[in-house]
């Protein structure tokens, strides 16, 4: 057995254990620690017990301090450090793959990111809400410009729509709104298109967010969806994609290993380094094919979207549990499957007959 002395040092740092204090938790010497961190020869010579028990007592798997498997990020609780607290929140397997991706990709943890976020929020924000003024003094502006053109042409409809806007309350509605910081529109009054306010489309926020994305022009690195915003998504934050093509890279462009990222079946960091070298792509792809469950496999893209995109894993639990109780389940899908199938071919052949 060999431990690694650096790993070793730095998840007793990232605990804020003294070698003192590792020791009391494992029950191993402190001098054997200090020995373990100091002289790496000494780390070749490991006995299984004190790699046990110091796994144990920084709670980690063994492997983690081999260097077998990958460092976990810090998981300092308020006992361990008094400067920090602990918050709790449900996040779809989706967002935690994004996560993870940034990661790979910026070398930024989700730690630092959730730190950072309400940084990274309040200018997103206030970029939306400057957007919408700016477009608002626009559009008064053009039309105080019209006015002093010629007045005749406001008996032209498309002129006849911009008065509406501009004085029917429209415009102050848009302009109250802003004040209000109401970033998704709640305020908003659409009377100008004769219709009530649709969240759903007309999100000023998530339009914001889409333009961005536009004028940025990496949709391989992030992309925003264009589509409705759906129930799940409380109509305030749209669907999006990040580093899709790191993605497509490590699936092999297999939709069946990407799904079972998607879905939380396996993260990127319990995937084998070796599975990771840039030639190993299909047996990487076939490692991760395989770790997806049948019902996913069967039931396609439309299920796995609601795992990849909820919150809550109860509906996750029930398809494996419901699968883990009926063995047959695949075959019996299939069958129903070719069943219909069958029919659905003889009710062609019927069609072309009376035709």
């Amino acid at each position: 057995m060999k431990i690694d002395p650096e790993r070793l040092r730095t998840l007793r740092e990232q605990r804020g254990l003294t070698r003192l204090k590792l020791a009391e938790r494992s029950k191993i010497s402190d001098r054997t620690i200090q020995r373990l961190e100091k002289e790496p020869q000494k780390s070749k010579k490991t006995q299984e017990h004190t790699l046990n028990s110091l796994a144990q007592a920084l709670g980690v798997k063994t492997g983690v301090l081999t260097s077998e498997l990958p460092l976990p990020e810090s998981n300092k609780t308020p006992a361990d450090n008094p400067d920090r607290v602990q918050i709790g929140a449900q996040i779809a397997p989706n967002t935690r793959l994004a996560y993870d991706l940034i990661k790979r990709r910026y070398g930024v943890s989700a730690t630092e990111i959730i730190n950072m976020a309400p940084l990274f929020f309040v200018l997103l924000a206030e970029g939306s809400l400057a957007q919408r003024r700016e477009k608002l003094q626009e559009a008064e502006e053009t039309y105080d410009r019209l006015h002093q053109i010629d007045v005749s042409w406001l008996s032209l409809p498309t002129f006849y729509d911009m008065d509406r806007y501009v004085c029917g309350g429209v415009a102050g509605s848009e302009a109250d709104s802003i004040d209000k910081a109401d970033l998704f529109g709640k305020y908003l009054n659409n009377d100008f298109i004769g219709a009530p306010f649709d969240p759903s489309t007309e999100n000023p926020f998530v339009h914001y967010l889409q333009n961005l994305t536009d004028e940025l022009d990496i949709s391989d690195v992030v992309d925003v969806d264009k589509g409705d915003l759906n129930f799940r998504s409380q109509y305030k934050f749209p669907y999006y994609d990040i580093c899709r093509e790191e993605l497509d890279y490590i699936s092999n462009g297999s939709s069946k290993a990407r799904r079972t990222l998607e879905t939380g079946h396996v993260r990127l960091s319990e995937i084998p380094e070796e599975l990771m070298a840039e030639d190993a792509g299909e047996k990487r792809a076939k490692w991760l094919e395989d770790k997806l469950p049948a019902i996913y496999d069967l039931a396609g893209d439309s299920l796995a979207e609601i795992v990849s995109t909820d919150p809550k894993q109860d509906l996750k639990q029930k398809i494996e549990d419901m699968e883990s109780k009926q063995p047959d389940l695949k075959q019996k899908i299939m069958e129903s499957q070719k069943v219909d199938s069958q029919k659905t071919n003889s009710e062609t052949e019927k069609e072309g007959d009376d035709q």
